[in-house]
């Protein structure tokens, strides 16, 4: 071999390890979230040894979603770290894609063939200027223009809190989770609400609530905490009913109303 192959030989490989190694975490893999059946960043093989701590953050969405809706999502990852990236995934009750992601500035979108979800990942990472610094992402979520009742939006993500050192020592993932409730009503087989002539009132509830029904003359009620825990169910008969709620938390509940096997769910909240 000649002393000029020996040189670009050596100068070719430099660089693949340069470009190897630089920008960590770089444009993570998929499938990093977190989310039930993935792991994260810190998986085996992957980026391992850090002991960073801080917290990663999404804001842009209300406690309450609306339908077919757009919402600009920004995630804010603060940490002791040098370097931060990060990956979302947005799915359903049944842990399924959930809405749309479309990527902004510095973000990238990533289809997962094998599970059929979607993610938002960092193009590049971004530095992290000062100890507890933040580093922040924005992208679009665009909620389902249909939703089965009862049914939420569910948000894991995690970012890597990297030494910047370009390679995968001396790293840790933080983990994030955030759900949101349906501000309106939504059912899988039609407007019960509507075609039933339901009522619900008052929105904000000191002591009961009173459901009436125009079109139908009994159903099954159930009140449920935002965590999914059954708080009440009841049998409304002769069109109408009041439900004592006085005894409960101040706080916002869902109720929810079946007639025939169809449902509608309502948000209160309880002072």
């Amino acid at each position: 071999m000649s002393k000029t192959t020996l040189f670009l030989t050596l100068l070719l490989g430099g660089w693949f390890l340069i470009v190897s190694n630089t920008k960590d975490p770089n444009n993570p893999p998929l499938v990093r979230t977190g989310a039930p059946g993935e792991t994260t960043c810190g998986a085996t093989g992957c980026h391992s040894g850090g002991t960073y701590t801080g917290n990663i953050t999404i804001t842009g969405i209300p406690d309450t979603i609306q339908l077919n809706t757009e919402y600009t999502v920004t995630l804010t990852h603060k940490s002791n770290a040098k370097r931060a990236g990060f990956e979302l995934t947005c799915l359903d009750n049944s842990n399924a894609k959930y809405g749309t992601l479309t990527a902004g500035t510095g973000t990238s979108i990533g289809n997962q063939s094998s599970n059929g979800r979607q993610y938002v990942r960092q193009a590049t990472p971004k530095t992290l200027s000062t100890v507890d610094s933040t580093a922040s992402w924005s992208f679009v979520w665009k909620s389902p223009a249909t939703a089965p009742a009862g049914n939420t939006a569910k948000f894991y993500f995690a970012s890597l809190a990297s030494n910047a050192n370009n390679n995968k020592s001396g790293d840790n993932p933080l983990v994030g989770f955030k759900q949101f409730y349906y501000a309106t009503a939504v059912s899988a087989t039609g407007d019960l609400a509507e075609t039933a002539g339901i009522k619900m009132y008052p929105t904000v509830v000191t002591d009961a609530l009173r459901i009436e029904m125009a079109n139908a003359s009994e159903a099954q009620v159930t009140v449920f905490a935002l965590n999914g825990r059954q708080i009440l169910r009841t049998q409304i008969n002769g069109g109408a009913g009041t439900l004592p709620l006085q005894y409960l938390t101040p706080g916002v509940y869902l109720v929810q109303v079946e007639i025939d096997g169809k449902t509608t769910t309502k948000r209160v909240l309880k002072q």
